[in-house]
Parts: structure tokens; sequence; C-alpha cells
């Protein structure tokens, strides 16, 4: 909301018969916007006395509406704080931000869904572009065959559920006709179980077999559930059949689901599988400034680093430290040292053991573990032999250096990012070579 809103709202309060002229010309003209956006307007009084008398109910309720109507008719919440008051600032703001955004999330609960997930709230990083990149294909067009289903797969933790779900916030925000249904695997596994006590299948598939959209989370907590597989199964194939979306999350690879009843498998290989890393530190810092952005606190850049650099393994201790250090913030009144975040964090801290090795470490590690000489990690021979151990020192550089792809290719004899990201998948999917590279590294650390 543009500040002007609140200078023509004044001339509409100038000619408002209820407000005399001595309120307007010593108190309300003399307030000041302190803050102003879609969501809030923060007006600030000049002393206690002139704060109480525009928090009188029938004056604020008429302040309120020659706002609205100055701002087309478009609401926002107004907030009426004394001069210099920054933490009657700040409250105001975070209390009114939370509340637009919980509005903003109202979604049928049928939907399994909330608003609060979406790509625009998402932090794209080289850990994530591709993944997200395809996510919002599928959800700008759901049910297309080369991408159905579509599979994200991963470690706990590094935004698989959120591109999940901002698939179904989005295909409800472009087709509101269109019935989506979020779900995890236990729940569903629960309600199968509900449906055989009762013997009422046909309201149960009736929910799940005809739904434009399914999205189901945490798939490999199907495995030792064999009456639950071949539901899932028959689910699955109706869908697919129907032309409908499915979108699958699950810790590992589908070739990796051994334990899994081998048609799920290869039917989650038949459409897009992408796998979501760890986010690098740029990514992890675009997280963290963003939610700062959105409290409205503010940190030093030595604190941020410092988060930022320690904090590594998955999005969601990420938001542990951002949680933790606001509320600290919130108690010390703003005031924090780089010392008190150390202490305050060091529950969440794991300690950097990655910051001494380099790349050539690695390559040399690498290959004298399969006895071959470095200059062929990085050289463009392409024997099973070479290509196995390049692409086991890659996947080091990836997920133990988080180096990008871009950079990683750089190194091994200038490989394009996709050239990479296929040799670390296949890493991944291998459990052979990914044990090799997990002794390799137990061995350089």
């Amino acid at each position: 909301m543009d500040s002007s809103i609140w200078n023509n709202a004044l001339k509409l309060l100038q000619y408002d018969d209820d407000i005399d002229i001595v309120t307007y010309d010593s108190i309300l003209s003399k307030m000041k916007v302190v803050h102003s956006d879609d969501d809030v307007l923060v007006l600030a009084a000049r002393d206690e006395y002139s704060l109480s008398i525009v928090k009188n109910q029938k004056l604020s309720k008429r302040i309120e509406d020659a706002i609205r109507t100055a701002n087309s008719g478009k609401t926002c919440a107004v907030k009426f704080i004394l001069e210099g008051d920054d933490k009657a600032l700040n409250a105001s703001v975070n209390s009114e931000k939370k509340a637009a955004r919980q509005a903003k999330s109202e979604i049928p609960t049928s939907t399994g869904l909330t608003g609060e997930f979406t790509f625009e709230n998402f932090v794209v990083g080289d850990c994530n572009r591709f993944a997200h990149a395809s996510a919002v294909s599928v959800a700008s067009k759901p049910g297309q065959k080369q991408r159905n289903p579509f599979f994200l797969w991963g470690n706990s933790g590094l935004g698989k559920t959120h591109l999940m779900k901002a698939i179904g916030n989005a295909v409800l925000a472009q087709h509101p006709e269109k019935k989506v249904i979020y779900t995890t695997c236990e729940a569903f596994t629960n309600a199968f179980i509900a449906t055989i006590q009762t013997k009422n299948y046909t309201d149960f598939r009736n929910k799940y077999r005809t739904v434009d959209v399914l999205l189901i989370d945490d798939i490999q907590f199907l495995i030792g559930k064999e009456s639950v597989q071949t539901e899932f199964f028959n689910t699955f194939e109706a869908l697919i059949e129907a032309g409908k979306q499915i979108v699958i999350t699950c810790d590992k690879a589908p070739s990796n689901l051994t334990e899994l009843n081998s048609r799920l498998t290869s039917r989650f290989q038949d459409g897009i599988m992408f796998d979501v890393q760890p986010p690098d530190f740029e990514t992890r810092k675009a997280i963290f400034l963003s939610k700062l952005e959105n409290e409205n606190f503010t940190l030093s850049d030595e604190i941020i680093d410092y988060v930022c650099e320690n904090v590594t393994t998955n999005i969601r201790q990420l938001n542990g430290a951002f949680n933790t250090i606001s509320s600290y913030i919130t108690l010390a009144n703003g005031e924090l040292s780089l010392e008190d975040v150390q202490k305050i964090i060091v529950p969440i801290v794991q300690p950097n053991k990655k910051k001494y090795l380099t790349p050539e470490i690695v390559i040399n590690a690498v290959a004298n573990y399969y006895d071959l000489t470095p200059d062929k990690l990085t050289s463009k021979l392409r024997s099973a032999e070479i290509s196995n151990a390049r692409n086991v020192a890659m996947f080091i550089c990836r997920d133990y250096l988080e180096f990008k792809y871009e950079k990683i290719g750089q190194i091994f004899g200038g490989r394009k990012h996709t050239t990479v990201m296929h040799g670390c998948n296949n890493v991944d999917e291998d459990p052979k070579l990914k044990a090799e590279a997990e002794d390799i590294v137990k061995h350089i650390t």
C-alpha cells in the first residue's frame, strides 16, 4: 500500500461530520505513517493522550473506513502506536503479517493442504533448481504422461513436501474446479485399515480414485504392508489410466526401494524423478534472509553468515535455528551478539570437518581407492571402471564439499552440469558405489 493513502484518507476525515475540527487539527493531521504495505498500515501518534483518543472504538472505526475508501475498497489492518516506540511497531507488524498469512492460507480441509507452502516462498538453489522447475511444469499441466508420476526423493528436511504441497496449491489456484488430495503414506495406510474393518471399500476408493491430483508423502512406509501395497497399486493404475496426476515423495530413489513390490517401483520410474539435495551455503542464506524479512527481524551479516555456515544438515534445522534466535531477539529487545548466537545454537551446530578438504584431496583419495592415477578422473576416458570412480569423486564433491554442479564440472575436465548430476545420481541409485563413497569419506576425514 502506498503511504499516500493516508493523505487521501485525511481529506475524507476532514469533512466527516462525526469528527470535530479540534480532534482533526491537533491529533489526526499530526499522525505519521511509520509502516505501510498490503497487509498493515501503522500510524504513530505524538503523545499518549493522542494515542488514547484515536484508539477510541468509534474514532478508530471512522479512520479504518476512511483508509479503506481511500484504498479503493481494499481492506488492511490499521494499527496505532506511540511515536518512537519501535518495539510496538515490530510487534504490530509481526502480528498482523502472521494473521494475514493465516487468512491467505485458508484452503478446504478436505484437500489436506495448507496455503503457506507455495512456489513463491520456496527458495531455489542449485540443490533443487531442476526439481522446482519440473514441479512448476507439473502444476501448470497436471496429468501429462511424460511427467506422471512425478517422483521426488532425498533425505528428510530438504523441501520435498514443500514442493509437493506447492504443486497442489498451484493447481487449485489455476484450476479451482480440480479435486486435489494431499496425504501421507501413513494416513493412507490407516484409512485403508479402517476400511477393512468397516468393509466400506466404495467410499475409500471414491475418495482416492476420483481425484485430479493425488499427492502422497513418504511412500517408503508402504514397505512390509502387502495388502496396502496392492490397494495403492490399483489406485495408482486407475489414476494413471484416467490421465490424473500423481506426485510421490520418498527418502530413496525408486531403484533402491528393493523391499517394495517391483511392480510398484517400476511404475514409479515410468514418469519423471528428481533428487533434492541438501542446500548449499547460498541457498541456506537466501532461506534465512527470507525468514528475517517475513518476520521483520534484523541481524548482522556476521551472525547470518555464522548460522548459515554452521547449520548445514537440512532446512528443518535451519528453521529451528531461526526460531530459537528469533525468540531470543524478542526477549533481548533485538540486542544479540555473535557470542550470544553461538551459545544459543550449540545443540544445532555440527562441527564443520569439511573446510580443510579440497577437490584435489578427494580426487587423489578416490584414485588411490580404485588403483587409478588421478589424471584419469578428470580425463575424457569413459571406461566403466573410470566412469564409476569419477562419479564417486563427483558425488563426494557434491554431498560432502557441497560444491555446485557447475563447479564440479569445471574440476572434472569441463563437464556439463547435467553430466555431473547424472553421474552423482548413478552413485545415489547404486548401493555398492554409495557404500564405497562413504568408505572413502571415512578414510579422508
